[in-house]
């Protein structure tokens, strides 16, 4: 992720028309920020204390570049035991996952492309026919990316239109 961050360099600004002897002039430079930098950025809102804020860390550090947790919780809880020294379970990292699962972008830290659209259909406002989105992503997954609408279709009992809908809230 590329950002725009205004840096003063000391120029002096003659020539422009206006402006007075030694004005310092503000350059635009490129900074890079990582995925990473950005998902640890938000981390600061959470109120952990810190062997949790580590925790998290090495969850963060254990994402993909597209912001899927590939690494297994089990194998999470050995790097900590291992690397950092600090006694865990799944049951925590698993807490930990949840939380960071609320930061943006809505799907980060999911495991599979099902989770991760689940997770991003339950930041939309709270409208039927999102319920009836995340009910096929849930429980229909297999046959929605085999394409088998007719079949999602029947099982929902959705008309056409409605059907319509819910498909396309998926699909954006």
């Amino acid at each position: 992720m590329l950002g725009v961050h205004f840096v003063p360099a000391e120029q002096e600004c003659s020539g422009y028309g206006g402006g007075g002897e030694n004005e310092t002039a503000v350059t635009p430079a490129r900074v890079e920020s990582s995925f990473h930098d950005h998902v640890l950025d938000q981390l600061g809102m959470l109120e952990l204390d810190d062997r949790n804020h580590r925790i998290a860390e090495q969850i963060i550090g254990s994402l993909d570049e597209d912001g899927y947790l590939r690494r297994e919780i089990t194998a999470i809880v050995d790097d900590l035991a291992f690397g950092q020294n600090i006694d865990t379970n799944a049951d925590e990292i698993a807490g930990l996952v949840q939380q960071i699962q609320q930061f943006d972008p809505p799907g980060i830290c999911a495991v599979t492309l099902q989770e991760c659209l689940i997770l991003q259909l339950k930041r939309l406002p709270d409208a039927k026919p999102v319920r009836n989105a995340i009910e096929i992503l849930d429980k229909y997954f297999n046959e929605f990316i085999k394409k088998h609408y007719d079949k999602i279709q029947r099982h929902l009992s959705l008309n056409d239109e409605d059907f319509k809908k819910v498909i396309n809230i998926i699909i954006k």
